[in-house]
C-alpha cells in the first residue's frame, strides 16, 4: 500500500494499492482507493487473484522468471 503523491487533492485516491507477484517480480493488479471500503473490495479481489496464482506452477504463469 502507497500514499498518492497527489493524496492531497480532492480527486486522487486516498492510497494505492498493488498486488505483487515475488516468482515474476512484476505487479499483478493495483487499485486507488478514496476510502475503506475501496480499499476492502481491492484486498478481497488482491487475495483472491493470489489464491489462484499459488495454484499455478511458476513456470505456467506465462513469464519468464528471472
Amino acid at each position: 500500500m502507497f500514499e498518492t503523491l497527489e493524496a492531497g487533492s480532492a480527486a486522487a485516491p486516498l492510497f494505492w494499492m498493488e498486488l505483487f507477484d515475488l516468482r515474476v517480480h512484476a505487479s499483478r493488479d493495483s487499485r486507488g482507493c478514496r476510502n475503506m471500503s475501496d480499499a476492502v473490495a481491492a484486498f478481497n479481489d488482491f487475495a483472491s487473484q493470489a489464491s489462484r496464482l499459488a495454484e499455478v506452477p511458476p513456470c505456467d504463469t506465462g513469464e519468464a522468471v528471472g
